[in-house]
């Protein structure tokens, strides 16, 4: 692609931003490669578009704002750089379009036209010798215009699922990767201390969602993501709903807030109650519970547990409350993505493992009341747990 301001590495380098030092990309990128080798696949192909952008981010750093529309290709071989293909670009000019934010040397911009990405890949493979097994990154949602393109262009080799490599290679985070989780907890919980100080009798809910996104921005969030979600009596039964300028907070009604915000693309999610004056006995029972399945769940957290072991011990303690037919309880991986592994799912049990990071999230919903939930960012350490989200658990 022409452009008129050059996006080399020369100048590129001048103005590199990276959420990580290149060290960690390289590791990363070092892991991958052994990992082929493991699966008998030749190279890895990553493809994803607008702000699905996460495999792409981890390997390469570039960051596509969910405002972009094209998409990014990393393709990784069993030794050397990667190579980024890109049609994510603003104005046709890459160095408008976080250009800057990937420490790779080879960077090619194309147009938005599939075409363009496969004649890059051709490209690429010019020189490869037959046979070539290229394992695909999320095999079964590539676009099929794409993957027919690609694989008439790379004919000769194979396209084949990448056999879960990197869903393994995400799931457990480096110690640079949980250094930022901690500040992007440390953030989340400023966003939620503002939003939690900011409910009162009269109050919107907008009012208190702008009082989150202003806590977390002025923290250092990166960007607010799904945002605050606030639901005040009964509409919180709604849970993820967006916050409504006209909806005010009455006197001792309850109130739950869901926020969630960025850092270096990593994916924060947070819950709490506020109770504008005096709640209610049952409220306040329902409140308690939900705060003591939390306190059981995080018991069970250590390497070596079943992931639906812990789910299943907040739901036995809020089931002994007697509040089972309300119960909602989950939990789930995060990182890159809002939902990773482990994904808590009771067909498919998961391990435990130390650097293994996931939302602890008891939830007890009665339709004629509104929400009860209490969630927290937790990392699995070598003999239990950090919480990385350490605020009041309901406030009154």
């Amino acid at each position: 692609m022409e452009s008129r301001n050059p996006y080399g590495w020369k100048e590129r380098s001048a103005v590199l931003e990276l959420d990580f030092d290149e060290s960690e990309f390289r590791s990363r990128i070092r892991s991958v490669q052994t990992r082929l080798e493991a699966l008998d696949l030749d190279a890895l192909l990553v493809w994803e578009e607008g702000a699905n952008g996460s495999n792409v981010r981890y390997l390469s750093g570039f960051y596509m704002p969910p405002t972009w529309i094209g998409g990014s290709l990393v393709l990784v071989g069993r030794e050397g750089d990667p190579v980024l293909v890109t049609s994510a670009v603003a104005h046709g000019e890459p160095m408008h379009s976080n250009i800057q934010t990937t420490w790779l040397r080879d960077v090619r911009a194309v147009g938005l036209d599939y075409a363009e990405v496969i004649a890059a890949v051709a490209g690429l493979a010019a020189g490869w010798r037959p046979g070539r097994r290229i394992g695909v990154a999320g095999f079964d949602r590539l676009p099929y215009a794409l993957r027919v393109g690609l694989d008439a262009a790379l004919e000769g080799h194979r396209l084949l699922d990448d056999g879960g490599l990197m869903k393994a290679q995400r799931v457990i985070k480096s110690p640079a990767e949980i250094a930022l989780l901690r500040r992007l907890g440390a953030i989340t919980a400023a966003g939620m201390d503002a939003a939690m100080a900011a409910v009162a009798p009269g109050v919107t809910e907008s009012e208190v969602a702008a009082a989150a996104h202003r806590g977390c921005m002025a923290a250092g969030a990166e960007q607010m993501t799904f945002g605050c979600f606030v639901g005040s009596g009964k509409r919180g039964a709604l849970k993820n709903m967006p916050p409504r300028p006209d909806r005010r907070i009455l006197p001792d009604q309850l109130v739950v807030i869901d926020l969630g915000c960025k850092l270096g693309g990593y994916q924060s999610d947070m819950s709490r109650n506020v109770v504008a004056g005096q709640p209610a006995a049952d409220v306040a029972a329902m409140v308690e519970t939900c705060r003591r399945a939390l306190d059981a769940g995080k018991a069970m957290i250590r390497p070596g547990v079943a992931d639906r072991d812990i789910v299943a011990a907040m739901r036995e303690l809020i089931a002994g409350a007697g509040f089972a037919p309300w119960d909602w309880s989950i939990c789930h991986g995060y990182g890159l993505d809002l939902v990773e592994t482990p994904t808590f799912a009771a067909s498919e049990p998961t391990i435990i493992e130390a650097g293994m990071c996931f939302y602890v999230e008891p939830m007890i919903i009665p339709p004629e009341i509104g929400a009860i939930c209490i969630e927290d960012m937790i990392v699995v350490t070598e003999d239990g747990f950090e919480n990385l989200t350490p605020v009041r658990t309901a406030a009154w």
